[in-house]
């Protein structure tokens, strides 16, 4: 026992050796005596070391030896005894601390739209989309060698046009979280920033109001003519979603219908029986309306007020997004700070490409 106690104590000046070397990397850095890219190798190495030493300590703690586990078990007997007695028992101070190495992150809500919609990318001030709105009229038929056939005077061929701007989220980091911290949060980074700026993208395809720099969202460009009102006032009902989705699906066979969990919650109360009964069994178990599939996501209004949308019903390819980069991650420093600030850019923008491609159900 007492070699091995010899054994954690050098690890543990081996460790100190390295969390002062750490230090003094992050003094060097900030004073300009060693670059950046040597840096980062040297922070590397000291970090590899100090985990392979936190390992050690770690094993070197656990007891191996049976008369060492007995005592443990012993003392663990003792504190019972002491507990049930009422005994006053503290740490004081002298509680072993597990710094865990892997980042928690707070839940957000998910963005299933993000993979469905039409994405433009590459490095372009703006993206034009040919769209042929409205399409040639009906044909109709001629008798055999019919002359003076009129020239179709309907089908337009247009432009829309997708101009990316920059999103920009601003990090500050301390020098002990990047150097003595445990988390190596540099590399949780990029996987932040992703969640973050998805989040964004989300909610602009979804309900941008399409002003200034703004995504045009799907709810707020549905056209007045491509409105389904429901059919009594208040909460809409399981008959106002078969409508809805009858009209879409005499369009494509692909759509599906936006809207938010609140409004699902709502159809699912309708206390209307019979048929109505069969629909809400239809969308519990598979999602679906009239071959319709529901997709369903905070991100979609919730509001029941007269004249909401309460569900969007298109194809999500007729949605298109223009990225003219991928998320870029730069460090930056200022004088007189020891933060590191990591500035994360993507160029990005959204609309609908035809908004009359676009269905919506709306409260009376």
């Amino acid at each position: 026992m007492e070699g091995k106690g010899k054994q954690v104590n050098k690890t543990e000046q081996e460790k100190m050796r390295v969390e002062i070397e750490l230090r003094s990397l992050a003094e060097s850095v900030k004073g300009g005596k060693i670059k950046a890219v040597d840096a980062k190798k040297k922070l590397d190495e000291l970090r590899a070391r100090k985990t392979e030493i936190d390992k050690k300590i770690a094993l070197a703690d656990k007891p191996k030896d049976p008369k060492e586990q007995e005592q443990r078990s012993a003392a663990m007997a003792d504190l019972s005894k002491a507990m049930r007695e009422k005994r006053s028992i503290t740490l004081n101070g002298t509680g072993v601390i597990n710094q865990i190495r892997e980042l928690a992150k707070e839940l957000q809500a998910k963005t299933p739209i993000l993979k469905l919609v039409r994405y433009f990318y590459g490095p372009n001030a703006s993206t034009n989309i040919p769209v042929l709105s409205p399409t040639i009229a009906t044909p109709g038929n001629f008798a055999e060698g019919a002359t003076g056939v009129s020239a179709d005077t309907q089908a337009q061929l247009l432009n829309q046009t997708v101009t990316p701007y920059a999103y920009i989220s601003l990090l500050p980091v301390s020098a002990e979280s990047l150097l003595l911290g445990s988390v190596n949060i540099e590399g949780e980074l990029p996987a932040i920033f992703a969640d973050a700026f998805g989040q964004a993208f989300h909610n602009g395809i979804l309900t941008g109001d399409g002003t200034g720099r703004n995504f045009k969202g799907i709810f707020p460009a549905i056209p007045t003519d491509n409105k389904v009102q429901c059919a009594a006032t208040g909460d809409p009902k399981i008959a106002d979603l078969v409508s809805l989705a009858l009209k879409i699906q005499d369009m494509t066979d692909d759509a599906v219908i936006i809207m938010n969990a609140a409004i699902y919650a709502k159809l699912l109360a309708d206390a209307t029986t019979g048929v109505a009964d069969m629909y809400k069994e239809g969308l519990i178990r598979d999602k679906k309306i009239e071959g319709v599939n529901l997709i369903l996501t905070s991100g979609a209004p919730s509001s029941v007020t007269a004249g909401s949308v309460v569900a969007a019903a298109g194809r999500l390819n007729d949605y298109g997004v223009g990225m003219a980069s991928e998320i870029t991650v730069e460090p930056l420093k200022k004088p007189g700070d020891s933060n590191t600030y990591f500035q994360a850019t993507v160029f990005a923008n959204g609309k609908p490409i035809l908004d009359k491609n676009w269905y919506g159900l709306v409260t009376k």
